[in-house]
């Protein structure tokens, strides 16, 4: 059996797992996840910036150990480089620097980073601190050390390379380095620079991390002689829900679990709940009242829920009852100025930064949506007040993106209305920095942003600043238990119409930017076809807020406008 860092990862998140699984399947399957062909630009710079100066390079080479009589581990360097008599290996991660470069640690009341550079440009993780009074430094290497956390899984993949290398050639005169992107580079939109990397050498953890990766590799052993299909506890940082690194077996260990309005549904589930006493409260974690078999909202007792929140949930639930504040509702619907503007953006988030001015995994805006409602009551899908761009992937369209935005929306001075501002708002000052000749056109669009969440969840400071008590400026506006504890827009819709994107073959904004990559590689036909469905689901995305104010109203004062 072909053991990578991926799959020991994967077998040691429960004894359950090994049953489950297909070994050869698994190996297929991370092999093709470490396929070059995804990160080759990312690879083909950094060896133009970095590695022309060895006189040996091999890339993508092999290393297997026989740990095992069934076990071979495996894995392959993404660069074995010879420059003398010191060997250097090099694993490029696609990740950024930025939360390595933000640990600190305290000691006497001062904060010092985890990690410096030395004198060849190479972030070094800094000694143990010779005082340890009030220090927290050794908090800090945990967490590095740890592979339930993203930071900890780097440093574990790192460490599981250099630990089959130790095993096969000895780890004398050669240095292991980790290659992440600077979160902070800008580009230049003609050549990338050398700052677009930042190297790490994680190499005084890894006595550490060997010991820990010897122990795991014998307990995935033992996992797997033990095939154990029996059901385990549910572990939310082995299992993953709902993460990047979400156990593929998910969907089969939580299929006791409602899809709808289960424990997990209700507002904040992570912080768990309380459960009154004579003694006190007793605290419950919430994984740990689904192993008891409590699964569904109703499962919880309501003297638990002390939150207001969670009993408007709960009431919503077993009422069957909508939730309408419509004071509040009818106080934010009124600052809203006709004709109404609705505003939806995809992007993806790149990697590597494509044009000018971006930094690694911006979200480059590649389509917008824009319906515009002149009357009350009426808006028509597919009509003639209905705009829309998208970008052509081999090029950069961002300006012509921006002046024809600039150019529908500023021929008024209304409401330009958007579902969590906080995305658009951001990608617009972005274009603000990207062309600084339309930052006032720019601005006058997000000076009259208007955020559609605010109206269906809260937005307490505005509430306040319109006289509500603090009670009632915290309370949510509405919530349907079609919702279960979401007010993401495909969620509210849902409430207003069951049938929204049901038609549609993208169906959410990650389906969306993975089709619009695909795109310049797609065969006429096909590509044809991506289009269509690219402008159908972001054309949705607009209509639904139209779709969301109109089924507000129904429920609102008898006879209300917008004016």
């Amino acid at each position: 059996m072909k053991v990578t860092a991926n799959v020991l990862l994967n077998y040691i998140r429960c004894r359950r797992y090994a049953s489950l699984n297909d070994p050869d399947y698994d190996f297929k399957l991370d092999d093709n996840k470490i396929n070059r062909q995804y990160y080759n630009k990312i690879w083909t710079i950094f060896e133009e910036l970095y590695l022309n100066s060895f006189e040996d390079i091999k890339q993508n080479q092999l290393i297997s150990y026989d740990f095992h009589s069934d076990i071979e581990l495996y894995e392959k360097l993404d660069y074995l480089c010879l420059n003398l008599e010191t060997k250097y290996v090099y694993s490029l991660f696609s990740s950024t620097s930025k939360d390595f470069l933000k640990m600190r640690y305290n000691l006497n009341n001062r904060k010092y980073q985890m990690f410096k550079k030395d004198s060849f440009g190479v972030y070094v993780l800094k000694s143990s601190p010779k005082s340890e009074a009030i220090s927290n430094y050794d908090e800090k290497i945990k967490k590095l050390t740890n592979r339930k956390n993203d930071l900890g899984k780097i440093v574990y993949k790192e460490a599981f390379k250099r630990f089959i290398y130790d095993k096969v050639y000895g780890l004398k005169n050669v240095k292991f380095y980790t290659v992440l992107l600077n979160t902070d580079y800008v580009y230049n939109g003609k050549n990338y620079e050398r700052d677009l990397y930042h190297i790490f050498d994680f190499s005084k953890l890894y006595q550490n991390m060997s010991e820990i990766i010897e122990a795991d590799i014998y307990r995935m052993i033992n996992h797997i002689e033990l095939n154990d299909f029996t059901e385990v506890p549910l572990v939310k940082k082995e299992c993953r829900k709902n993460d990047t690194f979400e156990c593929k077996f998910v969907d089969f260990c939580f299929s006791h679990i409602p899809k709808e309005n289960s424990i997990l549904d209700y507002f904040n589930s992570n912080r768990g709940f309380y459960e009154p006493t004579d003694s006190g409260e007793v605290f419950h974690d919430t994984y740990e009242l689904i192993n008891q078999g409590r699964v569904s909202m109703e499962d919880i007792p309501i003297s638990w829920l002390k939150d207001e929140k969670h009993l408007m949930q709960r009431y919503c639930l077993e009422a069957q009852f909508i939730h309408v504040h419509k004071e509040k509702i009818e106080t934010i619907l009124k600052t809203l100025r006709f004709p109404l503007i609705y505003l939806d953006f995809e992007a993806m988030p790149c990697m590597l930064p494509r044009f000018k001015g971006e930094t690694p995994f911006t979200q480059s805006v590649f389509q917008y949506s824009i319906h515009i409602q002149k009357e009350e009551n009426i808006l028509k899908k597919n009509g003639k007040n209905h705009y829309e761009f998208l970008a052509n992937p081999e090029y950069d369209n961002r300006k012509e993106l921006v002046k024809s935005l600039i150019h529908i929306i500023n021929k008024y001075d209304s409401s330009v209305i958007v579902y969590h501002k906080t995305f658009e708002e951001q990608r617009l000052k972005e274009f603000q920095e990207y062309f600084p000749e339309y930052k006032l056109e720019l601005q006058k669009i997000i000076d009259r942003l208007f955020d559609l969440k605010d109206v269906v969840k809260n937005n307490k400071k505005f509430f306040i600043k319109q006289g509500f008590s603090d009670y009632e400026a915290s309370r949510y506006n509405f919530y349907s238990c079609i919702q279960s504890g979401s007010y993401s827009l495909k969620k509210v819709i849902k409430v207003f119409d069951e049938s929204a994107y049901s038609d549609l073959t993208i169906k959410n904004g990650v389906e969306a930017y993975k089709t619009f990559m695909k795109l310049e590689i797609l065969n006429p036909i096909d590509r044809d076809k991506a289009v269509t469905d690219l402008l159908e689901y972001c054309k949705q995305d607009t209509y639904s807020m139209f779709q969301i104010i109109q089924g507000l109203i129904k429920y609102l004062s008898p006879g209300f406008t917008i004016q």
